[in-house]
């Protein structure tokens, strides 16, 4: 049965032949097979103790959340622990400008002869962001 504290995509890469985790982008993400760890997220209710005798390394980060180096042998056991609630691998994220620009239907006014005549490439416009922490302000010129 699969535990029901690590997500759906953890459990999958868990199960996986060496083969498939080398084949795939999005199993093998925050598997170390030199190491044979794996890096989770875990969202936990109270502070983890006793993971180093574990051999397990931690980041802490806030909301009681941390970054956690297991080794593969030790990720059911570091699960059950009763401050851990929920356990998760990390994702690969992907920039992609074309995306963002189709969405945003900039590329229709961004190709040379299209029906905007002159097409627009923002040459010339200025942006400012300024962020202090709490609020966001976007100027354009």
């Amino acid at each position: 049965m699969q535990n029901q504290k690590m997500e759906n995509v953890l459990n999958l890469a868990l199960g996986a032949t060496p083969q498939e985790l080398e084949r795939s982008e999005t199993l093998a993400v925050g598997f170390d097979p030199e190491e044979n760890t794996w890096e989770v997220i875990v969202k936990h209710s109270r502070p983890l103790e006793g993971l180093e005798d574990m051999g397990v390394k931690q980041v802490e980060l806030l909301n009681q959340y941390s970054i956690l180096t297991v080794p593969e042998s030790k990720l059911e056991e570091v699960s059950r622990l009763p401050q851990v609630e929920y356990m998760e691998k990390p994702k690969r994220l992907y920039f992609s400008v074309g995306l963002a620009k189709t969405a945003s239907c900039i590329t229709y006014v961004q190709v040379e002869g299209s029906s905007y005549s002159p097409y627009l490439t923002g040459k010339g416009c200025l942006v400012a962001v300024i962020d202090s922490g709490d609020s966001v302000i976007m100027m354009t010129g």
